[in-house]
């Protein structure tokens, strides 16, 4: 499959941080630095991901993207270091973060599978 530029959209990537409240309450919070990637995004279909994800594949899309620095950064953080981070697709570059990296793979692309917030 050939990454045709015009179809591509630019989207920031941001590292959760676990933190706890002074009572010991766990959440999560966003960094500020951010890893600008581009790719194809397109909904997830088909009989595998359906068997895969269930009711889930209607929160799922799935983006193609080159082999970069900033996108083998987020294949080796996410795989060997267990990091998770959150994706902005339509929600605004500085504010949080609508969708959530479920799996990233290095086949003939960087192939990452990202799930809505809800």
């Amino acid at each position: 499959m050939r990454l045709i530029k015009r179809d591509q959209k630019e989207v920031v990537f941001k590292e959760r941080i676990p933190m706890k409240e002074p009572d010991g309450t766990p959440y999560e919070e966003w960094s500020q630095d951010s890893l600008k990637i581009k790719g194809n995004l397109q909904p997830a279909g088909g009989k595998v991901m359906a068997e895969q994800y269930g009711e889930r594949l209607g929160y799922i899309m799935v983006m193609y993207c080159e082999f970069t620095p900033e996108s083998l950064k987020i294949l080796e953080e996410y795989n060997s270091q267990k990091k998770g981070f959150g994706a902005c697709v339509y929600a605004p570059h500085d504010s949080e973060p609508d969708y959530k990296i479920v799996a990233i793979r290095g086949w003939r692309h960087v192939v990452i599978e990202l799930e809505k917030v809800i």
